[in-house]
């Protein structure tokens, strides 16, 4: 017969007492069918009192209620739960009633409490509670049973009883408990108990716990594999501890409840390991400690990440740990002592160790010589006259800016990501999103630009640069501003799966956004705006398709026309959506390739067509005349070069 629901821990109320579990049979009269519970009249104590008419539950807690128990006469089982790690109080009569209540955090004054206390009665065996057991030992019958809640036993048989307890409460559904008071408890728990071998294991299922007497480098190399895990320490730790002091190892299984950050990660099997020692931090090991975890195969397109739980700022990290992923298991390599677990990284696809190598190599030298030649295209520009009366020159001035800052902070991330420092990583993750979301909206700039200019032919004064330098420059410091405020851990380092020949699958870090909902908006931007551009080069297209060129030299300058336009209007960057499948390597070269050189296909398209044609020459004070405050009403393109160069 099933006698207990278990529940849940307690925080601050009673800090570092053990729970209570009173359980015995009851011999219920016809009219004794209730349980009343309130507050007791002990601050300290829980009363549990049986009389003919009711069978009474005094607490110190802020819960006053009656229950109508079993309408037949007869014994009945009843138990009264009360963990101090959990907060939540359960009451058990047969089987079919129960009741949980959630202690509140902070309890109100006793005034506003109602008083249930029991009539006075003289206690006789016909109800008496009998076979009672308290914490699961044997108690004399009584009518009556007082627990003092600041009694703390510190015996492995209480331990053991209270952390079974909880590892069952666990297993349930629906567990909403406090992570920090839960751990805290923990490891009071464990600080304080008493054995005298050098070791001793608590627990089974959910929860099990296992406390090592750092006594010698024997302790390091006995530790056991009995809770699912393999761990190997350095020789280096004891040297950073007293001898006697305690290890604490841990393994819980959690559900999300305990360990859950604000965007809310998959933790691999639910399975979390803590390493602690008593009373001591330990960080920056010069040998890593490794934790192996063994898990089923993983499914295609993910990889595991090692992580550690960050209490300050309550989110999983990677600072200091290495991921090794194997067959059926993965070692975790990590340079300090906390609680671990492996998160789920989701991927389209897993990038062998020699592409990423090949790619990154493409990516570092193409963003190095695109904001070389951004800086100078700038300079070049800036030294026209023209500059400071001609819009679609500072429009263009703005986007080669915005792109010089996507390829430093791209740069900058990616060696920052490797890293792995976690405020560092943050702001430079937020620096590369405001300037991927600038270059994309200069690029919008850009087209509606050569609407405005080519395709209706609108006067140049009718926006203004500075309302435009508001909406290339101020929506994405709101974007971001707006990202950082709602939760600034949206940022951070993200994990690349890579196929390594040694460690089968394995990551690549770089500092970006890590929650998937801001990718998912950052992708739709995108999107719309690489949308509008298409439709603005598929016009400006047409226009050319309209002119006969009488010259070979025409026909390649209408080419690169179009090809520097698209460069302007970023439509490269729409490869990004055809990154999956078979083609996913080859896509990602040409990706890679073409968005990583932007800066110079724009300085080469601007040097291309800055210079006359042959048939213009005679006309060359026309063209360096031309601006496109004025542009002119005929059809040859050459019209439209003036206008795009300005």
């Amino acid at each position: 017969m099933s006698l207990l629901f278990l529940l849940l821990l307690l925080y601050g109320v009673v800090p570092g007492t053990q729970g209570l579990s009173l359980c015995g049979w009851r011999k219920q009269e016809s009219g004794g069918n209730t349980m009343r519970y309130s507050n007791g009249s002990g601050e300290d104590t829980l009363t549990v009192v049986n009389t003919p008419e009711a069978l009474f539950v005094l607490s110190p807690f802020l819960f006053s209620d009656d229950i109508i128990l079993q309408s037949q006469p007869g014994l009945y089982v009843f138990c009264v739960h009360w963990i101090p790690a959990l907060r939540v109080f359960n009451f058990t009569y047969g089987v079919t009633k129960s009741r949980s209540w959630n202690v509140p955090a902070s309890l109100p004054t006793r005034s506003n409490l109602l008083q249930a206390t029991p009539p006075s009665y003289t206690c006789n065996s016909s109800y008496m509670l009998i076979n009672v057991t308290i914490n699961g030992q044997p108690a004399a019958n009584s009518c009556s049973f007082n627990f003092p809640l600041h009694v703390s036993d510190t015996d492995t048989k209480s331990v053991e009883h209270e952390i079974l307890q909880v590892s069952d409460y666990l297993d349930k559904e629906n567990f909403n408990g406090n992570g920090q008071d839960f751990r805290d408890w923990l490891e009071t728990v464990l600080s304080k108990v008493t054995f005298s071998e050098d070791s001793h294991h608590f627990g089974k299922g959910s929860l099990q716990a296992a406390v090592y007497k750092m006594n010698s480098t024997d302790v390091l190399s006995s530790l056991p594999d009995r809770m699912g895990i393999s761990l190997s320490f350095p020789n280096e730790l004891l040297e950073k501890v007293d001898p006697g002091t305690r290890l604490h190892v841990v393994r819980i299984h959690d559900s999300g409840a305990l360990f859950q950050d604000a965007v809310k990660s998959t933790v691999l099997e639910s399975q979390v390991v803590g390493v602690t020692l008593e009373g001591t931090q330990v960080a920056n090991l010069s040998e890593d400690i490794v934790i192996t975890f063994h898990h089923h195969p993983l499914q295609v397109n993910t990889s595991p990440v090692c992580v550690f739980w960050d209490e300050l700022s309550q989110n999983w990290r990677t600072d200091g740990c290495h991921t090794e992923p194997g067959d059926g298991y993965t070692d975790c390599r990590c340079n300090h002592l906390t609680y671990f677990a492996l998160l789920m990284q989701m991927s389209s696809e897993v990038i062998p160790e020699v592409h990423l190598v090949s790619l990154s190599v493409l990516t570092f030298a193409g963003c190095s010589i695109s904001a070389i030649s951004c800086f100078f295209t700038i300079i070049w520009i800036c030294c026209s006259r023209k500059m400071q009366s001609n819009p679609t020159l500072q429009i263009h001035v703005n986007l080669l800016g915005a792109v010089l800052l996507l390829d430093v902070s791209f740069i900058l991330s990616a060696v920052l990501g490797a890293l792995e420092e976690r405020t560092v990583c943050i702001s430079s993750a937020a620096a590369l999103h405001f300037s991927l979301l600038c270059t994309f909206c200069w690029m919008a700039i850009e087209g509606y630009n050569l609407y405005r200019l080519v395709v209706k032919v609108f006067p140049a004064s009718s926006v203004t640069t500075i309302k435009l330098a508001l909406v290339g420059w101020g929506v994405p410091v709101l974007i971001v501003a707006v990202v950082m405020l709602i939760d600034s851990e949206s940022y951070g380092v993200y994990n690349i799966a890579v196929e390594r020949p040694s460690f089968r699958n394995s990551t690549a870090s770089i500092c970006w956004l890590r929650e998937p909902i801001v990718r998912m908006f950052n992708l739709v931007i995108c999107a719309a705006i690489l949308l509008f551009n298409v439709c603005m080069m598929v016009a400006m297209t047409r226009r050319v398709l309209r002119l006969i060129p009488h010259t070979r030299a025409e026909k390649i300058r209408h080419c690169v026309t179009l090809l520097g336009l698209s460069c302007m209007l970023g439509l490269p960057w729409g490869l990004a959506f055809f990154t999956n499948g078979a083609l996913y390597l080859p896509v990602q070269y040409l990706f890679t390739i073409l968005n990583a050189l932007q800066g110079l296909f724009i300085f080469l398209w601007y040097c291309a067509l800055s210079q006359p044609s042959a048939k213009n020459q005679s006309h060359s004070s026309d063209c360096t005349s031309a601006t496109p405050a004025s542009p002119k009403a005929d059809l040859s393109l050459s019209s439209d070069h003036k206008k795009l160069l300005g």
